[in-house]
C-alpha cells in the first residue's frame, strides 16, 4: 500500500538539542501517518539561516546520502568549505573522518532530504 506524504501537509518540529546555534527541524508527517520503514531511514529536515545541522562528526557504522531540496548551504569537510545548493547530492561513506557539518548561507530556510 502506498502512503503519500504531500508537501502541503508538512509539519516540522524542532529537534531537541542543548547546543546553541544547532537548530534543526524535522518533518514529522511520516510519523503522524504511521509510516515506519523496516529497511530504509529517511527524513526531511529544515535548516534556518545561521544555524548548524550538527557538530562536526562522522559515523562508524552508517553511510549517509543527502539531497538539498531547496536553498544553499556551506558544507564543511577536512578539505575546506564548499557551497551546495538545490539538487546537489552529498554521499558520505561510513568510517570517513571527512563527515560534515552544514551551515546555511541562503536568506531562506534550506531543506535537506536524508
Amino acid at each position: 500500500m502506498a502512503t503519500i506524504l504531500k508537501s502541503t501537509e508538512r509539519e516540522f518540529q524542532e529537534n531537541k538539542n542543548k547546543i546553541d546555534n544547532f537548530r534543526l527541524f524535522s518533518d514529522v508527517t511520516r510519523v503522524k501517518k504511521g509510516v515506519v520503514p523496516q529497511n530504509l531511514n529517511f527524513d526531511l529536515r529544515q535548516l534556518n539561516p545561521g544555524q548548524f545541522s550538527a557538530p562536526y562528526h562522522f559515523h562508524h557504522n552508517a553511510e549517509e546520502l543527502f539531497m538539498v531540496v531547496s536553498g544553499t548551504m556551506t558544507l564543511r569537510t577536512t578539505k575546506g568549505l564548499e557551497i551546495v545548493s538545490t539538487g546537489d547530492m552529498i554521499f558520505l561513506k561510513w568510517e570517513n573522518p571527512e563527515h560534515t557539518s552544514f551551515i546555511i548561507t541562503a536568506t531562506n530556510p534550506a531543506f535537506i532530504s536524508m
